[in-house]
């Protein structure tokens, strides 16, 4: 579409296969750098993105990915997949993950969930760096650490839903899973919880 402001329908099918080959994302070049349709080109490669993940049948998916995991797993990956599993089994609106490195938020994506990831992560840096991973929603919590390390989770639990819902990921009464730690620092992520939406 560097020229024209309709694409080919190679270039259709190449974006359409790598969202099907599972592609955490795609990428432009000519076509917004030097193109006569850059926004055209963005609009169009969007949609199909869209079209190609609505015919995605994450079940078997995850089945599929969980098998190829070679086992014994360590605890964080073991929570995340666990987390997708039960954001699928609750019909859940999202997962939300608590996470300074965004690892946990990572190994979530890797298990393709049909349910958006929401990131709550104090690091700009990593917040960056999860719009990489598919389903990723990143999102920089500025709230004051709170003295005891429970406030402070319930806080950043509370502000991720009220993000979720202002960028219309998570609805009223939508079932949320939420990933995270027993205590600070990387490496603890170690609990599954299932909230309902308020």
């Amino acid at each position: 579409m560097t020229y024209n402001p309709r694409p080919t329908r190679a270039e259709v099918s190449d974006v359409a296969n790598a969202v099907l080959d599972g592609a955490d994302l795609v990428m432009l070049s000519g076509e917004t750098a030097k193109g006569s349709y850059p926004l055209e080109a963005v609009q169009t490669m969007a949609a199909t993105c869209e079209l190609a993940e609505s015919v995605i049948c994450y079940a078997p998916l995850f089945n599929q990915l969980r098998g190829l995991t070679p086992w014994p797993t360590d605890t964080t990956e073991t929570v995340a997949c666990a987390a997708v599993s039960a954001a699928a089994e609750q019909n859940a609106g999202a997962i939300i993950v608590l996470s300074k490195s965004g690892h946990s938020a990572r190994l979530a994506s890797k298990y393709r969930p049909a349910q958006p990831i929401i990131l709550v992560t104090r690091e700009e840096q990593t917040a960056r760096q999860s719009h990489l991973h598919r389903g990723v929603f990143p999102f920089v919590y500025t709230g004051d650490v709170a003295a005891k390390w429970d406030e402070d989770v319930e806080s950043r639990i509370k502000w991720g839903i009220q993000q979720g819902k202002k960028s219309g990921l998570i609805k009223s009464n939508d079932p949320v899973v939420i990933v995270q730690g027993w205590k600070g620092g990387l490496g603890n992520t170690n609990t599954v919880r299932v909230l309902i939406a308020p």
